[in-house]
């Protein structure tokens, strides 16, 4: 067990009734998205530490990679939490965003793919090729029960996230 790092995660939440939704589905609410990611290593990761800072699961690779001493490949599109863990950095700020995409996202004969930018204030859910979507302000409504996405004063926050999630997926 000493020389075991034990990592507890999930690939996604699920609905329990929220927004009138059961089970999972393509959704990118918080009770979907933001999933528990437990690392134990004792004597290396102090326990009980806990951080709200924006993750994704692709984190982990670069974090076991640093947590032994082995060198993260630049190609790598995660990001090691081992200054987090390790207590070299304040647990408060990891990454900037995050985005996921989820294919088929919508019933339809075609499908659908819709993607979830998220920063530390809204997130944005774009169904690609609809005329609607979603955005939210999490400060204001973290239960995310009051879409944004045709008020026009959340026009220009829309843009500028929108542009982001472009860049995001391609750089």
């Amino acid at each position: 067990r000493d020389n075991t790092i034990v990592i507890f995660t999930s690939d996604h939440g699920e609905t329990l009734g929220d927004h009138g939704l059961v089970q999972k589905g393509c959704r990118f609410y918080e009770g979907l998205v933001r999933v528990p990611l437990i690392f134990s290593w004792p004597g290396h990761i102090e326990a009980g530490q806990r951080s709200d800072a924006l993750v994704e699961l692709s984190d982990k690779a670069p974090t076991l990679l640093e947590l032994c001493g082995q060198d993260i490949p630049e190609n790598m599109t995660g990001k090691s939490l081992a200054p987090i863990l390790t207590g070299k950095v304040a647990p408060d700020h990891h990454r900037d965003f995050v985005r996921c995409e989820y294919y088929d996202a919508l019933q339809a004969p075609d499908g659908t793919l819709a993607t979830m930018y998220r920063d530390l204030r809204h997130k944005l859910v774009v169904y690609h090729g609809r005329d609607y979507g979603e955005l939210y302000d999490l400060q204001q409504d973290p239960d995310e029960f009051d879409n944004q996405w045709e008020n026009p004063a959340f026009a220009n926050i829309r843009a500028d996230l929108m542009k982001c999630s472009f860049d995001a997926s391609i750089l």
